[in-house]
């Protein structure tokens, strides 16, 4: 899956593929962190501690979202870059989603939920059986869609500082058949 098209408001769904898309995501994933660190010091962590624990500088987006291991997807309309999400492999049959994030001048439009749709079909077809994920407590509407999505609370996969245990929630979801949770 490269492009696919969807009839709602002409927004597309497509991975990235030339240096200008990448750049696309990198400003995306820029803005997505800078959000999370206003709503992380509004709760009042420490943003040089929320980027260490929560967005490591070792991972490479490139290298960590690569097929067959995982997927990266933008959304866009004819316009703008409007959100981006993707999932990396944790162990030969779960996958973790990571880097979702809808501009919030686009939120309500179901892009969050197109991207995940996507990307549990491609999870699902590239062999894992479940998708992980971890998300702030303070994140409801991010909590709708993921619930809407068949995903669960479940106890952490990773460990992280004391400190953020009681804001961070962990989810899952299992897959049930080809293409759907």
């Amino acid at each position: 899956m490269t492009d696919t098209a969807h009839a709602r408001g002409a927004i597309r769904v497509l991975s990235p593929t030339s240096e200008d898309d990448w750049q696309e995501a990198d400003l995306l994933i820029a803005e997505l962190k800078a959000w999370d660190l206003r709503q992380s010091q509004a709760l009042g962590f420490d943003p040089d501690e929320v980027m260490s624990v929560f967005y490591p500088d070792d991972g490479d987006i490139r290298r960590d979202s690569a097929r067959p291991d995982g997927c990266f997807l933008l959304a866009r309309d004819a316009h703008l870059f409007l959100g981006c999400a993707a999932f990396r492999r944790l162990t030969s049959t779960a996958c973790e989603l990571y880097d979702v994030y809808v501009r919030p001048t686009s939120r309500g439009r179901g892009i969050g939920l197109l991207l995940l749709q996507q990307l549990i079909t491609e999870a699902n077809a590239g062999g894992y059986h479940t998708m992980c994920l971890e998300t702030a407590k303070f994140m409801h509407d991010a909590h709708r869609l993921y619930k809407s999505l068949q995903f669960h609370v479940r106890e952490p996969y990773r460990s992280i500082p004391v400190m953020f245990a009681e804001a961070t929630m962990w989810m899952e979801c299992r897959f049930s058949g080809q293409g759907s949770p």
